[in-house]
């Protein structure tokens, strides 16, 4: 198991900042009465904006959960549940991980060994934690799953993939009034994340803008993405702090397994 968890220390923060970015319908933090604007906006053109501001965005804090499901990558046999982090798209990112180990794909994940991982990345490389010891390993910056400055063209991409937007109503996401805004995207829009998207389907998606400044507040998917995930799979994202700046640094000691 040791072993095993070493592997996991050494691999899993390759996937998280996908993970990023990004997937998710959230539900906790909004109000609970769903309020039809008047004049009904159009959602296509709320989208549209909202995928706009998101490409100027240089910096923002993150929360991904997974409501019901979680992501499990087959080559550390670990379901990752929870990702918190902050990115800055000049100076990197840096994320904690929860996951657990588990004997396959479809054992619930707390039944595992719990292991969480704190992972960076900026320009100059990756690292992250082994999580046994919580000694910092400094992997090739190629590993890295995307560069520190794309994170938000991943997330706009998204966004304009959505088909079908229907304007759901106004709702509150943490104390700010937002536009939700309901559609379908492919699978085929997910395959930037670290896991086999499923070809030919259609998630579900729900997106909150905020109504004043069209900044995206939370973003989510529901449904199977990979070949390991339920249809009921729930994963949710919260954006925080957006254009605040972060201090990321990587840790002063580590062990270079880069080879550089």
């Amino acid at each position: 198991m040791v072993d095993t968890l070493t592997t996991v220390g050494r691999g899993l923060s390759l996937v998280v900042l996908v993970g990023i970015i990004w997937t998710a319908v959230a539900c906790g933090g909004r109000s609970a009465d769903i309020a039809v604007p008047t004049p009904v906006p159009d959602p296509a053109a709320l989208l549209a904006e909202t995928a706009a501001n998101l490409r100027d965005v240089q910096s923002v804090g993150f929360r991904v959960t997974h409501e019901a499901g979680s992501m499990y990558l087959p080559e550390f046999r670990a379901k990752i549940t929870e990702i918190t982090g902050t990115w800055d798209a000049e100076v990197g990112a840096a994320m904690t991980i929860d996951a657990y180990v588990v004997s396959g794909p479809e054992t619930d994940p707390q039944s595992g060994s719990y292991v969480q991982v704190l992972a960076v990345v900026t320009p100059q490389g990756y690292f992250s934690t082994e999580p046994i010891s919580g000694l910092w390993l400094k992997q090739p910056a190629q590993s890295a799953p995307l560069t520190v400055s794309s994170l938000q063209h991943i997330v706009a991409d998204l966004v304009e993939a959505v088909e079908n937007p229907v304007l759901v109503g106004e709702e509150t996401v943490d104390d700010v009034p937002t536009y939700r805004i309901s559609g379908v995207v492919p699978t085929s829009s997910m395959d930037w994340l670290p896991i086999a998207a499923s070809e030919g389907q259609a998630l579900q998606i729900d997106l909150w803008t905020d109504a004043d400044q069209k900044l995206l507040r939370m973003i989510g998917l529901v449904g199977a993405v990979g070949e390991f995930d339920s249809p009921d799979t729930h994963r949710t994202i919260r954006l925080t702090d957006i254009g605040t700046p972060v201090d990321i640094a990587p840790p002063e000691q580590f062990i270079d397994l880069s080879g550089g």
